[in-house]
């Protein structure tokens, strides 16, 4: 029914009652005065329910057209990120093992060289035991000399 009225009906009608004024009783007049009041405010509230449907349909659409774009790219963000961290967790635990495997490895050969290494060092003991004693021999000798060499006119 708002829609049958118009903006040129609304001004028809106001002319009517203007120009008709002295035709009709006064208790008419008000009537029809307020009914026209109220069909312009019924019809203002009308148009702006219309215009705030139509932002809300446009907000909508505007989301729906973003939401895909901006969804696959947030996801896509989401799981390159994910994919870094999985990559960095990979490579932490490759290189944990890498440290474990030389660990492991270099155990292996401590008990195993520990044998050879127990003869290296025993030898080497006992090279330092005979430079030491050969050392000390020269010294005595020397020291023999020199007590010759002093108790000789």
């Amino acid at each position: 029914m708002t829609k049958l009225y118009s903006c040129p009906a609304i001004v028809v009608l106001s002319a009517s009652l203007f120009f008709g004024a002295n035709s009709a009783s006064a208790q008419e007049n008000y009537r029809f005065q307020q009914n026209l009041e109220q069909l312009q405010q019924q019809e203002q509230i009308d148009q702006l329910r219309r215009e705030q449907q139509q932002n809300q349909l446009q907000q909508r659409l505007d989301e729906i057209q973003r939401r895909p774009e901006g969804q696959m790219q947030r996801q896509q963000q989401s799981n390159d990120r994910q994919q870094q961290i999985d990559q960095l967790q990979l490579d932490r635990q490759r290189n944990q093992l890498r440290q474990e495997q030389q660990f492991n490895q270099l155990r292996e050969e401590e008990q195993l060289n520990q044998p050879q290494r127990r003869q290296q060092f025993d030898q080497f003991q006992r090279e330092q035991q005979l430079q030491q004693l050969q050392q000390q021999q020269q010294i005595d000798q020397l020291q023999q000399q020199q007590e010759k060499n002093r108790l000789q006119p």
